[in-house]
């Protein structure tokens, strides 16, 4: 007799159970709208989170639509450091900018954590310079490198990226700063529409021919760190991809930039060993002849 009640007392427990979950469920349900679709595009507005707000608030730091940071990512609480799509410098550096932009949301952030670290590092490091110069130094803002990047799963299972420089070429013209754009994209589309298959590949080109965004869609999955090779890189890089392909030469982009040549592009330090290239060269007494 004990076990039948122990028994039937685990399956009322179960019942009740399970009507709680049914009765959660139709409350959550309240909340939900089911739509019969094929493609749903969704669009919202950017903001920051309320209790991200309150704990910046509460905390008196310094909130203009973004948090505000100097140099070293440091709020107006020096012990509070802070970088990301949140996070804007301060308004005092506009004038030494040069057309960089003051909010962070348009950088790399792996790009930037790093340099948080290192920030964070240099000030509390007993034995770095900057911790014996009481963080005074240089009024100017860090330089960013690495590109910025989203990507997507289209309808028809297309893959979509789009890979674009953080540091655009920018050209003043008396009291303005504008991008000049003086050649075309190198546009390679063979995509089937009907069964969407192959890749639709584009490159932009800043004013001296280095490459500002790639765009790629195709059946097809890529390495994503080949995408991010191209951006900054000059054309010239690319074993003249451009003359070629407009002469029919190269039927196909893709294809072209997978073959061996073409490793060493790839290669996770080469744009660090061309921007140091670029650097040396510059520094050069004869160069900087030719420059001035």
């Amino acid at each position: 007799m004990d076990g039948e009640s122990v028994e039937g007392g685990e399956g009322e427990n179960k019942s009740q159970n399970q009507e709680e979950q049914v009765v959660q469920k139709k409350k959550r349900k309240k909340n939900e709208l089911e739509l019969q679709c094929r493609v749903l595009i969704t669009a919202g507005h950017k903001d920051v989170d309320d209790d991200v707000f309150n704990s910046i608030h509460n905390n008196g730091l310094v909130y203009n639509g973004r948090l505000i940071v100097d140099k070293n990512f440091q709020t107006t609480d020096p012990s509070i450091f802070a970088a990301g799509p949140l996070c804007e410098f301060s308004g005092r550096y506009k004038a030494i900018a040069q057309g960089k932009s003051l909010r962070m949301d348009r950088y790399n952030g792996r790009e930037m954590g790093s340099r948080l670290a290192r920030c964070v590092f240099d000030i509390y490091d007993p034995s770095s310079a900057t911790a014996n110069a009481g963080g005074e130094g240089v009024d100017e803002l860090p330089t960013f490198y690495l590109p910025q990047g989203e990507g997507a799963i289209l309808p028809g299972d297309v893959i979509y990226y789009h890979i674009k420089t953080t540091n655009p070429l920018i050209v003043k013209q008396g009291a303005r700063s504008v991008i000049i754009k003086n050649r075309g994209d190198l546009l390679c589309d063979n995509l089937n529409d009907d069964n969407l298959k192959g890749h639709f590949i584009k490159f932009s080109f800043n004013s001296i021919g280095l490459i500002d965004s790639v765009t790629y869609m195709g059946s097809e999955d890529i390495i994503l760190q080949s995408l991010w090779s191209f951006v900054g890189l000059h054309e010239n890089y690319l074993n003249s991809l451009t003359s070629r392909f407009e002469k029919g030469i190269i039927p196909n982009v893709v294809e072209f930039l997978s073959e061996n040549w073409a490793i060493a592009l790839y290669h996770e330090w080469f744009g660090d060993f061309c921007l140091r290239m670029r650097n040396s060269i510059q520094g050069l007494r004869d160069v900087q002849a030719i420059l001035e």
